[in-house]
């Protein structure tokens, strides 16, 4: 009798520890997340987001920014968000930039990278002016929209109507339509087989 009393002992003594390791284990779970919160980096996340300006002097002129998602620290003022897609809309032309990710600082340029393409599509005013879009392909590139400045210091695939330019390095202006590549320049005209049948 006294040897099961002594087993019914041990076994309580022994559940009982198990017992104080688990809730010693949960409390440590329950309290680590609060800890790692004091380093969280963002102060603030959005998903889907759309950001809309529209200039009071010239209202046909938008600035849109579309993310999939967006984190922001207001201490360091970094913002860092995936899939960006910026629309730009002039009187004279409509520009799409696209990336994987992108991130800005102190609200400055935006650095995008990983797969960057932007498509320019002209608007006609009258029926003389070409209506092909151009493309830009590259890697890494900074948009600084204050300036409607696009710099990359990659390998730049630049494709218009009848010809595709490849470089390193780029320097452009939006604004003006100014596109300049920096070194190892390559060119391939590609004439429009439509406009040579059609000719007489």
């Amino acid at each position: 009798m006294r040897l099961s009393t002594l087993r019914i002992t041990l076994l309580t003594l022994t559940l009982g520890l198990v017992a104080l390791w688990v809730i010693n284990q949960k409390e440590q779970a329950t309290f680590s997340p609060t800890a790692d919160n004091t380093s969280e980096p963002y102060q603030w996340s959005s998903i889907q987001s759309i950001t809309w300006e529209i200039s009071r002097d010239q209202p046909e002129k938008q600035h849109i920014i579309q993310t999939a998602t967006w984190h922001y620290n207001e201490t360091s003022k970094l913002s860092q968000f995936t899939q960006p897609i910026i629309t730009l809309t002039t009187p004279d032309t409509i520009t799409v930039i696209r990336s994987q990710k992108g991130q800005t600082l102190n609200d400055e340029a935006i650095q995008l990278s990983g797969d960057v393409l932007i498509t320019q599509n002209p608007i006609p005013n009258n029926t003389k002016q070409s209506t092909n879009p151009s493309t830009l392909t590259t890697q890494n590139l900074t948009y600084n929209a204050n300036q409607a400045e696009l710099l990359s210091r990659d390998t730049i695939t630049l494709t218009q109507a009848e010809s595709v330019t490849t470089g390193v390095g780029l320097h452009a202006n939006l604004e003006s339509g100014q596109f300049q590549l920096m070194s190892n320049v390559q060119s391939t005209y590609q004439p429009n087989k439509t406009k040579q049948s059609s000719a007489p």
